[in-house]
C-alpha cells in the first residue's frame, strides 16, 4: 500500500505481489528445510557440544510467520489491484 503513494497502481501493486510471493517462497523453503533437517541440526550441536538457543520447533515457528506474511502481503496485493482496477 506504501508503494501507491509513489508510483502508478499497476507497477505499485505487481511489485507488492511480486515482493509478497519472494517472502513467501523464502518462508516455505526455509520451513522445509527446518522440518527436514531440524533434529540433524539438533544432533549436530549436541555432538559438537556447541550452545545455542536454535531448537527445530522455533526455526518452523520462525518461518511458518514469515510464510503466512508473504501470503498476506501478496493477498493485500492481489486485492487492491481488484479494488483500483488494474
Amino acid at each position: 500500500m506504501g508503494l501507491l503513494a509513489f508510483r502508478p497502481p499497476k507497477p505499485a501493486t505487481d511489485t507488492s505481489f511480486a515482493l509478497g510471493a519472494l517472502v513467501l517462497g523464502f518462508g516455505v523453503t526455509a520451513w522445509s528445510s527446518a522440518v527436514g533437517l531440524g533434529r540433524t541440526i539438533e544432533g549436530l550441536q549436541a555432538r559438537l557440544d556447541v550452545a545455542s538457543d536454535w531448537t527445530e520447533a522455533s526455526a518452523r515457528e520462525a518461518f511458518f510467520v514469515v510464510s503466512w506474511t508473504g501470503t498476506g502481503w501478496a493477498v493485500a496485493a492481489t486485492l487492491t489491484s481488484i479494488a483500483l482496477g488494474v
